[in-house]
């Protein structure tokens, strides 16, 4: 949809005017607009597989800027529970890795999935962001374990600044699969910002199964910096022998995303499929 689209755009290119209230006004009524899309379009298309999901309508924003939304019951239990179970059944998960040159330490374990084995996630995210035509911006589907004792230290999640590197992510979204008690650990803490409560820094946010949060890593920030410092962020370690934390995650990159996960593919023919059934059973 034109109109997401230039809603996404706006945000990325740090639109300082538009206050909680119109934003939230302009999301609902762009997600709301795709759903009364042509039904005579062919069903075969992305947007009208995309366009049987109904609207996120529970929003929440943490923070203006930069914008961090959370939105509850982006995933509902059971989906939650799916991707749990094909992260730990199938396959052993790696060690997770960090990126650039700051000195960040991540003790987590990650799992990664083909486009065609995630539907639920790349359809949401895709009704969400207003991708209508393709996934290529899309990076691989992540799934990361935080067991007792484990943490991911202060980092950015935007690339790295290199000559010869044009990508950079644009939007991080991450769905907590379990949920943890405040005396768990385990939050996902902004450094730099102020809790919309407390109005005292870090900003926490506890995870709760089925919710997501957004954020936009590149997007303003100081003038010519290729990243915004400000949302810096950290797993806090997970402080609880009896919870785990889980999380699904993707970045949303600048350009379209090259792939390193043999087997996958950004092909329509190889994820339309998935997400067509998995779309159509949300209407049912």
């Amino acid at each position: 949809n034109d109109d997401t689209s230039s809603l996404f755009t706006d945000l990325l290119n740090n639109n300082e005017d538009k206050k909680d209230d119109d934003f939230m006004s302009s999301l609902l009524e762009t997600t709301t607009s795709n759903t009364n899309s042509e039904n005579n379009k062919e069903d075969n298309t992305l947007e009208n597989s995309i366009n049987r999901i109904p609207p996120f309508e529970k929003f929440r924003v943490l923070h203006v800027d930069p914008l961090l939304l959370e939105i509850e019951d982006f995933f509902t239990e059971e989906e939650c529970k799916t991707y749990l179970q094909m992260s730990t059944a199938t396959k052993k998960g790696i060690q997770s890795q960090t990126l650039g040159k700051v000195k960040s330490s991540r003790t987590s374990t990650t799992w990664y999935h083909k486009y065609k084995d995630a539907p639920e996630f790349i359809a949401k995210a895709c009704r969400l962001l207003g991708f209508t035509d393709d996934i290529t911006q899309l990076e691989e589907i992540q799934t990361v374990r935080y067991r007792n004792g484990e943490k991911f230290t202060w980092h950015l999640d935007a690339l790295p600044p290199s000559e010869e590197q044009q990508q950079q992510r644009i939007g991080t979204l991450l769905v907590y699969l379990t949920s943890l008690s405040e005396d768990a650990g385990g939050a996902t803490m902004f450094r730099d910002l102020c809790d919309p409560i407390t109005g005292t820094k870090p900003l926490r946010v506890q995870p709760r199964r089925g919710n997501a949060l957004l954020f936009f890593p590149s997007a303003g920030g100081l003038p010519s910096t290729p990243f915004d410092i400000r949302t810096i962020h950290c797993g806090e370690e997970v402080i609880s022998g009896n919870e785990e934390k889980w999380i699904a995650q993707l970045w949303i990159d600048s350009h379209p995303y090259r792939i390193t996960l043999p087997g996958n593919s950004h092909d329509h023919r190889d994820v339309i499929p998935s997400i067509q059934e998995y779309c159509h059973k949300q209407q049912k």
